[in-house]
């Protein structure tokens, strides 16, 4: 098939590339800047364009399946939903005279009530797209667990860098994560399925595990120590500024992410199953593994940086309550910051 591929020098855009040329389709894909393209494969079709600036747009031969997966959690929060928005109409007028059918990445959160901006836009974006008229599968995904994925980065992070395990309400909230290969043959079952209208497939992996646990099993694989420590219950703009400090490589797009964790993001019926029976996701242990095998990345760990006196220098973060003296003297206990916490 002709596939156009969008947001392609992103995570899932990149491995998707991937998998559609081994399986031999004909594939266009989008990037903002050439000079970025991550993808090597010369056999890819490269177009240069943004979204949002749709009179700049390449014009687009006949194309059988287009794959929607731009989405701006690194923009500014202010502009980020109505950016979301804009790029989905604009998509829908670029893409229309080629005849291609679309197939959509989103996100999992419940239906009819009121959602974090994130999981608000995720929803607004497939159904622009499902309103076009154009025949659109909308995939609803949580955490796609993967080397590189925005959400295993974070676990990873959060877990080598800091020399505990941090206990609070919103990381008791459960998720349902997805392996980056099952994701793929979702992504590609789709394009072989007959698409009327528009339907949406909720999809995740065999097993439902909370944030925390997440944590958990990150330091069990990795063969990592790290003892439990109760964080008190502090505003989550309070969260957002530790993030700042702890996290900083994924601070922006993971602040939007943290607004996601009041919901649930877990499958809600068996739809996926029944019009993929073919699929069988793999368990999040293996999932977890495979994605913490083949990841190359680095994060120092809380004293190598210094972060921890640059968090106790914050005026916010000490007037908040979080860095509480119950929780400092937790601290006191744990490795090396004893040293760090005894010169503050």
């Amino acid at each position: 098939m002709k596939v156009l591929v969008t947001g392609a020098n992103g995570f899932v855009g990149h491995a998707l590339i991937n998998r559609l040329l081994e399986s031999g389709h004909e594939v266009t894909a989008l990037v903002r800047s050439i000079k970025q393209i991550k993808h090597t494969s010369k056999k890819v079709h490269w177009i240069e364009g943004d979204i949002l600036l749709p009179d700049g747009l390449p014009k687009l031969k006949k194309m059988d399946k287009a794959f929607y997966l731009i989405h701006g959690l690194k923009e500014g929060s202010q502009v980020f939903e109505n950016q979301e928005a804009v790029s989905a109409v604009n998509f829908i007028n670029w893409i229309r005279p080629t005849g291609a059918s679309l197939i959509y990445l989103g996100g999992l959160g419940p239906r009819n009530v009121p959602l974090s901006p994130h999981l608000r836009s995720r929803h607004l974006t497939g159904a622009i797209l499902g309103a076009s008229g154009i025949p659109t599968t909308e995939f609803r995904a949580s955490i796609v667990m993967g080397e590189g994925s925005l959400s295993f980065e974070m676990v990873k992070a959060l877990s080598e860098r800091l020399p505990f395990r941090p206990l609070f309400a919103l990381l008791d909230q459960p998720c349902q994560p997805l392996a980056l290969q099952d994701l793929l043959k979702y992504l590609e079952a789709a394009m072989e399925r007959e698409q009327k209208g528009y339907e949406i497939f909720e999809i995740g992996g065999p097993d439902v595990a909370t944030y925390g646990e997440l944590l958990d099993l990150y330091v069990e694989l990795a063969g990592l120590k790290r003892k439990k420590i109760k964080i008190p219950e502090v505003e989550l703009k309070v969260l957002m500024k530790v993030m700042e400090y702890t996290i900083p490589e994924h601070a922006n797009a993971g602040k939007k992410l943290a607004e996601s964790l009041e919901h649930p993001t877990v499958v809600t019926n068996a739809d996926a199953l029944v019009a993929f029976p073919d699929i069988k996701p793999e368990p999040l242990r293996v999932a977890m593994d495979v994605a913490r095998s083949g990841s190359k990345t680095h994060y120092a760990t809380l004293w190598e940086k210094d972060f921890l006196r640059i968090l106790l220098s914050d005026k916010l973060l000490t007037q908040s309550g979080l860095l509480s003296p119950d929780l400092l003297k937790n601290l006191e206990k744990v490795g090396k910051l004893k040293d760090l916490l005894s010169k503050r």
